[in-house]
């Protein structure tokens, strides 16, 4: 059973090895900071939405790749805030930084939506879903958005779509980053980074620590991060032995049980380890192998000595995995073959008592997946994969992706799958709910759209479609107090986004979403808006300016009253964000941003106050140092 108080986040390993990396990256004679020059969109490569590594431009399906300069332009500390604007993604957070933040995609449920990074599952096997409060934009090189089934290349969890996450590897040469700001509310953060590589090894590691008071009482929060990612090249054609570790610790206070029910006491902390050991082998020019194994180890205490009837718990969630896929490239033909497996184990005990006891789930999967290029005008996708274990029996999730170049500018595209989520190691075994009989949960969903791109690839226009039918969701019924697969739902929508490159610095997005939900009681699904975009302005600004500027609306959704319980409408709201940075000299920057600029008040979630206007100022310091590797002397 877990201790009522625990020490606070005081000094850790994490700490000492982030002071070490600052110490590094300016031990050096500074130079000027030049961030590479930003691509366009046409130059975004992804690997989420095939398994292999191609240009946006080339996916037959409907991706988002947000790169490394657009998260420094906006200055953004959360993974969570970058995808706010992104096309049929809705952020529903409980309150401010540290409190617990879902994600629905294209309208499906928050824990429809698998979340990677570098290739390894991060969804929790409790109850499933993610908590995106406490993933930083640190260390991060790009994150990928697919939108649709994906089942059938990635396995459980990816009904609504995927968000990868894809840690930065060290370029040749040496390269470090120091932030630190304050602000509003005690707002404190500090980010170091520090990178070198040659042709033979690279090593980059990153860090943070965050932390702030909140506009609540109970409501202050802090977290910490620690992320290296290395390798070892070898062979003549690019491949390369790596290892990507994590450590995260959070801290937050909780402020009401329920809105209107304070507690001064309310306490959560949190750890989570990854560990991988990912590795490419390019064995010819025509066949590449690879593969990753992955150990998560991650823990939740809670405390709240003012409830008399659940006052600690402590989660301890295990996740082991282990990845293979083969690629053959034959004229024309991209074959990518493979396996999974992956093993998870939840612990669970409270105050009352040991809720689950080592109960464990195993799964085994197979997939197989054609990229077929029959001539220029035409693409075609067709994948299947396998899915099996003891608890839930099995799944098979086929998938068709077709893009169909009608002119230079012109594309079609029409995509056609299934996909599932496997009932969590809770909903099967928690006392008095739990359901040893849950099947996965299913989904069949179709699109259709197109893309056009201006001469010369200045701007790029793509209008999407979609309906997804939801089937055996997994549900409590009240009847007879335990979970059962009796829900359902239909998803209809269609998502726009528009981009304009502004040079090789900086871009113009627009984005819009329209979605018509609705569950079996013939209601719309709760917390989805039927209007949402947003506008974003990012870039170099002027010579010396570079910035990020964001409008986002949401309309009107359906939601719950935090006191009567009764089903109503929550308001539509609008709120603007602006980040500046200004070059002093070379490789020093002076940055300023503020939230919620039009101090607008609304909820995510009703009952749940999110923050109002907030101000933070900063000092960005940065050095790149070229090696004899790129070229130079």
């Amino acid at each position: 059973m877990p201790n009522t108080v625990r020490p606070p986040l005081v000094p850790t390993m994490t700490s000492v090895v982030l002071m070490t990396v600052a110490s590094l990256a300016f031990s050096q004679q500074p130079s000027k900071a030049q961030s590479p020059s930003k691509p366009s969109f046409a130059e975004e490569v992804t690997v989420t939405a095939t398994g292999i590594e191609i240009d946006i431009d080339e996916a037959p399906a409907a991706v988002t790749v947000i790169a490394r300069d657009e998260m420094d332009d906006a200055q953004a500390d959360r993974v969570v805030d970058m995808l706010r604007r992104v096309p049929s993604v809705a952020v529903v957070g409980s309150g401010n930084e540290g409190k617990l933040t879902s994600i629905f995609t294209r309208g499906t449920n928050s824990n429809q939506t698998l979340v990677m990074l570098d290739g390894v599952r991060l969804n929790t096997p409790f109850f499933g879903g993610f908590d995106w409060s406490r993933l930083s934009t640190g260390g991060l090189e790009q994150i990928e958005i697919v939108r649709g089934p994906y089942s059938s290349l990635w396995g459980a969890d990816a009904v609504g779509g995927v968000v990868h996450l894809r840690s930065r590897q060290a370029r040749e040469g040496f390269e470090g980053r120091l932030l630190g700001e304050g602000g509003s509310n005690g707002w404190q953060r500090l980010e170091a980074e520090v990178g070198w590589g040659n042709q033979m090894l690279d090593v980059f590691a990153s860090g943070y620590d965050r932390q702030g008071d909140g506009e609540l009482d109970n409501s202050d929060f802090s977290s910490r991060q620690f992320l290296i990612n290395a390798g070892v090249n070898f062979g003549k054609r690019g491949s390369r032995l790596g290892v990507v570790a994590q450590s995260v610790e959070t801290e937050t206070g909780i402020p009401f049980a329920s809105p209107g029910d304070l507690r001064p006491n309310r306490r959560q902390w949190g750890e989570h380890t990854l560990i991988a050991l990912p590795v490419t082998w390019h064995i010819n020019d025509r066949w590449s192998l690879e593969a990753v194994g992955a150990r998560i180890d991650a823990s939740v205490d809670f405390s709240d000595p003012d409830d008399l009837f659940m006052s600690e718990s402590r989660t301890d969630t295990t996740s082991e995995q282990l990845r293979l896929a083969s690629h053959h490239h034959l004229r024309g033909h991209v074959l990518t073959w493979g396996g999974e497996w992956r093993s998870e184990k939840v612990d669970d005990v409270s105050n009352i008592g040991p809720n689950l006891d080592h109960e464990q789930v195993e799964v085994t999967s197979f997939f197989l997946q054609e990229a077929w290029t029959p001539s220029r005008a035409l693409r075609l996708l067709l994948g299947a994969r396998w899915d099996d274990a003891d608890t839930w029996g099995s799944e098979t999730s086929p998938r068709a992706n077709l893009a169909w170049r009608l002119s230079e500018r012109l594309e079609l595209t029409a995509g056609y799958g299934t996909a599932f989520r496997p009932p969590s190691i809770g909903e099967l075994y928690y006392p008095f709910s739990g359901n040893p009989k849950l099947r996965a949960e299913t989904s069949t969903s179709a699109d259709f759209g197109f893309v056009f791109t201006k001469r010369g690839g200045v701007s790029r226009l793509e209008v999407t479609g979609f309906s997804t039918e939801l089937d055996n969701l997994i549900e409590f019924d009240y009847a007879t107090y335990q979970n059962h697969n009796i829900g359902s739902a239909t998803i209809n929508g269609a998502e726009m986004a528009w981009t304009r490159s502004l040079g090789r610095r900086g871009a113009l997005f627009i984005q819009a979403t329209y979605l018509d939900t609705e569950g079996d009681d013939g209601l719309p699904l709760l917390r989805r808006p039927e209007w949402s975009g947003t506008w974003t302005l990012h870039g170099q600004l002027s010579q010396y300016i570079s910035g990020d500027l964001t409008l986002m609306y949401v309309g009107a959704r359906d939601d719950v009253d935090p006191i009567t319980y009764q089903r109503v409408s929550a308001p539509s709201y609008t709120t603007a964000d602006i980040a500046l940075a200004y070059s002093l000299w070379q490789g020093v920057e002076a940055t300023a941003r503020a939230l919620n600029v039009f101090d607008e008040k609304y909820s995510e979630v009703l009952g749940y106050p999110a923050p109002g206007r907030r101000f933070f100022f900063g000092l960005r310091l940065g050095v790149d140092t070229p090696s004899r590797w790129r070229g130079n002397p």
